[in-house]
């Protein structure tokens, strides 16, 4: 059984909660950083190094050297948007009271949109566990999204990047000394980097403020769990059990909501979320193709060739403002999908 099987967690012997009143005790009192080590049972400990980058910004860089399993609940004050690198190891996050639901590993880059929900993390034993986590609150991220439709009320979790974490370009914003009004202010604006080259890809269909229905009703919830991870995307049962109906009637709900099959519609969400990487990032056609969950990369062209009439190098070729060259072979080799 995977340690990363969320059907089977004891409780573990090594646990640490931050409630909204205590989260000023973890922060710098006013420039710098400040680094809190929490020691755990054994020689197992944790640290935190937090700093301030702006009006309710900050960015937390967390180390966990574990012999046993650790679980944390971070409460937040307010809706917060949390984006989160992982560097090293693996763990599971979740919203609320639910067990955690959402594997985050090596090279994941995930988007947390948190409503005033705590935060549980979830980690196995491991050498070493390594992320880094910007959290935005939401009403500053709809100041710097104005004209687009504000950010949807609940939580959401997305996975919206995976590669090398040296290329998530945190160094600099790492080593930003905060000791002074310039260094904060662009602190801040690699901060905002940061989060819009995560949220590019998504394109304004499926970016996190859309309101595809109602954050409460069940196909809304189906649609949270179609999109969190687009390579480890639920089975059937598991989404008709999130929704509180039997299979074949999530299906005859879908079709009437979209028109087609909750797969099908999956399908055609992994082709747009391809276009607007293949516009906008320098990944390789086949990284995209993984990313956006497909098995293959010769199975992302043939259906992107059924969906746009080209294949992704001629659609990436065809965008005035990207004249780059895609590396020959791209349509036929074949991986599995990352795990």
């Amino acid at each position: 059984m995977s340690p990363l099987d969320s059907s089977a967690r004891p409780t573990p012997p090594s646990s640490l909660r931050v409630d909204s009143r205590d989260w000023s005790a973890y922060l710098p009192s006013s420039v710098g950083w400040r680094e809190t080590v929490v020691p755990l049972q054994g020689h197992d400990q944790v640290s935190f190094r937090i700093g301030r980058v702006g009006a309710g910004m900050t960015v937390t860089a967390s180390e966990a050297r574990l012999r046993e399993d650790f679980a944390s609940c971070i409460e937040q004050a307010g809706q917060t948007w949390t984006l989160c690198f992982c560097l090293d190891g693996s763990s599971l996050f979740s919203f609320g009271a639910a067990g955690p639901r959402h594997v985050v590993r090596q090279g994941d880059v995930w988007l947390f949109q948190g409503d005033d929900a705590s935060v549980h993390r979830w980690t196995p034993a491991q050498a070493r566990a390594s992320m880094v986590a910007l959290k935005v609150p939401a009403d500053r991220v709809a100041e710097c999204l104005e004209g687009a439709r504000g950010p949807r009320r609940g939580s959401r979790a997305l996975r919206l990047d995976q590669g090398p974490p040296g290329r998530f370009g945190l160094e600099t914003l790492l080593t930003n000394p905060l000791h002074g009004p310039l260094d904060r202010l662009m602190a801040e604006s690699q901060a905002l980097a940061l989060l819009a080259r995560g949220l590019g890809p998504l394109g304004n269909d499926g970016a996190p403020w859309r309101e595809v229905v109602d954050a409460g009703r069940p196909l809304s919830r189906v649609i949270d769990a179609l999109t969190a991870d687009l390579c480890h995307p639920p089975a059937l049962e598991d989404l008709a059990r999130e929704a509180g109906m039997s299979h074949a009637r999530l299906n005859r709900c879908f079709r009437r909501a979209y028109g087609t099959t909750v797969f099908a519609w999956l399908r055609d969400y992994r082709l747009e979320r391809a276009c607007h990487h293949l516009r906008q990032d320098a990944h390789s056609i086949t990284d995209i193709a993984f990313l956006c969950g497909f098995s293959s990369s010769s199975h992302f062209a043939a259906a992107f060739r059924e969906r746009y009439g080209c294949s992704p190098a001629q659609y990436r070729r065809q965008d005035p403002g990207d004249a780059r060259e895609e590396e020959t072979g791209e349509e036929t080799g074949s991986s599995p999908i990352p795990s």
